[in-house]
Parts: structure tokens; C-alpha cells; sequence
């Protein structure tokens, strides 16, 4: 397991931002709770890696409940889903 860096970028409420995770290699998804929490999660689709750097670049697609953020950043990506931090779907 090594550290990577996740880059978040186009969400509208959030802004940009990054985050380390401890992962084998990065989700073509993830879903991220806001941090007001509330249960708000925003949903990213992985639009690009870079393994030398161990960063992996994520773009926004939607944000709400997860019942709802799940399945609509699953049907953009067509893949599987990845969870940071604290969400339940």
C-alpha cells in the first residue's frame, strides 16, 4: 500500500482541492463528503494517473445525497466505485 495524491477539481461549492490517500493504486471514482458533512457527498470521475508522481487527477460530476450522487457518477465513468472517507450509500 503506498500514498497517493488525489487532485479534486470543478466542483462548484467546494473548489479545488487534494488529499492523500493510502491506497494501492486510485478508484476510477470517488465519492467525497463535504465538510460541513450533513451527509453532502460530491462524486469524481478519475481523468488521469500519473503513477511516477503517484497522483491521480479527479474531475467533479455531482454533488447531493449519495443515493443519488452514486449512481449518476457511476453511469458517467461506467466503472467502479471508489469511497474516501466517512459515506454511506
Amino acid at each position: 500500500m503506498g500514498r497517493w495524491v488525489y487532485e479534486f477539481t470543478g466542483c462548484p461549492d467546494s473548489g479545488d482541492c487534494q488529499q492523500i490517500a493510502d491506497d494501492d493504486e486510485p478508484g476510477d471514482v470517488v465519492l467525497r463528503e463535504r465538510p460541513s458533512g450533513l451527509g453532502i457527498v460530491d462524486g469524481y470521475v478519475r481523468e488521469s494517473v500519473d503513477d511516477l508522481m503517484r497522483v491521480a487527477r479527479f474531475r467533479w460530476v455531482a454533488g447531493g445525497d449519495p443515493a443519488t450522487v452514486a449512481p449518476a457518477v457511476l453511469q458517467v465513468s461506467g466503472r467502479r466505485c471508489h469511497v474516501v472517507g466517512r459515506v454511506s450509500v
